[in-house]
């Protein structure tokens, strides 16, 4: 378990993290990025790591059911995964288990500023560029307390700016 906190976006600071971590330790079979503003369901690790070590090896992430409460009210289902949909839009948290060997061999996550808000998607962009998918499990599930500063909620121009680059770098 690894806490990092730093002056970059979460998912910089995760990378700076990982550098740190295995320096020194040997990498686990599998990571997750948790946020700190989620409160997660009782043993939601162990019902996605579950669902990804039973997988196929092209299955490369698991990802479940998540809320937002706070400043934005809304449940998100964790969708059979679909290619078409993944290509459109972000559907996919990035509170996702995911298997060690495809994250290092993609690049491991997108750090780019120019795309906080929607680096996972990148991310999810790039496993299936290199020919992974990822699974649902609908058996757990988080919350994610959104404040009105948080990133979820910024305006749509700034959503879709960031669409516009993901797509343009990772689509």
């Amino acid at each position: 378990w690894i806490t990092y906190m730093g002056e970059g976006n979460p998912c910089k600071n995760s990378q700076m993290a990982f550098n740190t971590y295995r320096k020194n330790k040997n990498l686990p079979p599998y990571i997750i990025k948790i946020d700190n503003d989620l409160v997660v369901q009782r043993g939601m690790l162990d019902v996605m790591y579950q669902t990804l070590s039973s997988s196929p090896s092209n299955i490369a992430y698991c990802y479940c059911d998540f809320e937002f409460k706070g400043h934005v009210n809304v449940k998100l289902k964790a969708h059979p995964f679909n290619e078409k949909m993944l290509k459109d839009t972000n559907y996919i948290s990035s509170c996702s288990l995911m298997r060690m060997e495809p994250f290092l061999e993609v690049g491991m996550w997108v750090t780019n500023n120019q795309g906080f808000r929607l680096l996972d998607w990148a991310l999810w962009l790039k496993f299936l560029r290199s020919g992974y998918i990822g699974v649902p499990t609908d058996r757990t599930s988080f919350i994610a307390y959104a404040s009105k500063d948080s990133v979820s909620c910024r305006d749509a121009s700034d959503y879709h700016r960031k669409k516009k680059w993901v797509l343009e770098n990772y689509g």
